[in-house]
């Protein structure tokens, strides 16, 4: 037991490192360089370093973070905000340590903008597949949630990062700047959702499972999507067991995969792509 957890450290450990470097790589080679500012914190210390030069973006990012870590910790859990601040240190000192030696790319806009959201997009999907966040818009959105759960997390994020987009037209006084960055939030969304679940934004799953209220009450509590409990029996073993069948997006998949390891480590789980969901109670988020 005590392997095999060491084992799931490692690898979220590994992949928080990995993803938080990749993600640094999008601000120092493309984002900064070439003038195409990022949603979230990390917009606005980017059109912060511009103003200020002397405010280095790294820094900038985890300051703002650090009173959303101490409110996260008392709202959300400990243990998801300690993965999300280890995630933000390293991205954040990595932005700027790596700024004295990365060399930035300095050429076609068009270029800068798809490598900026295929690296950030990559980036935070590994760091979410560890089951963290760089912090920021998804804690408050993380927070929002708890008190207006009729509100969609993806479409608040979105709308909070198009704002802050919107906004760097007063910085940097081109309406090009602008729509490179909206070509780069799409990119690094498509990425974020290949990585995590494959093409298609909505997934259902099926899961097979001794401990169907436990897993259910996860994901009503946890990632806020119903869920319909039905009997099952092995074909093979004859054993009376449950069905959990869920709908959730394709970045909400790496939460609940997270969540029935920690549940029920035998448990077995379709995940599919879904073309359409209708029905009362259903909102795409």
């Amino acid at each position: 037991m005590k392997k095999a957890k060491l084992k799931i450290y490692v690898k979220d450990f590994t992949l928080t490192v990995f993803g938080s470097i990749l993600y640094s790589l999008s601000v120092n080679m493309f984002s900064v360089p070439n003038s195409i500012v990022q949603g979230g914190l990390t917009g606005i210390s980017i059109m912060l370093n511009r103003l200020f030069p002397v405010i280095p973006v790294g820094a900038a990012i985890f300051v703002m973070n650090t009173p959303l870590f101490i409110i996260g910790a008392f709202k959300i859990g400990k243990r998801f905000i300690l993965r999300t601040f280890a995630a933000t240190f390293i991205f954040t000192a990595a932005i700027d340590i790596g700024e004295l030696f990365i060399k930035p790319y300095r050429g076609d806009n068009l270029l800068a903008c798809i490598f900026l959201g295929v690296f950030s997009g990559l980036g935070l999907a590994f760091v979410m597949l560890s089951g963290a966040t760089t912090g920021g818009t998804e804690i408050v959105a993380i927070l929002v949630r708890q008190k207006m759960p009729y509100v969609p997390i993806g479409r608040m994020i979105l709308f909070v990062d198009l704002l802050i987009i919107s906004v760097s037209y007063f910085v940097y006084r081109n309406v090009e700047v602008i729509m490179y960055a909206v070509v780069a939030l799409f990119v690094s969304t498509r990425v974020i959702d290949f990585v995590l679940g494959g093409a298609g934004h909505n997934k259902i799953m099926f899961v097979v499972t001794d401990s169907p209220k436990k897993i259910a009450s996860a994901v009503m509590s946890k990632i806020r999507r119903g869920v319909t409990v039905l009997p099952a029996s092995g074909g093979y073993s004859g054993r009376e067991k449950s069905l959990v069948f869920c709908v959730a997006r394709a970045s909400e998949i790496a939460r609940v995969n997270r969540m029935l390891s920690d549940i029920d480590k035998n448990s077995f789980t379709v995940v599919g792509d879904i073309g359409e969901v209708l029905g009362n109670g259903w909102k795409s988020t």
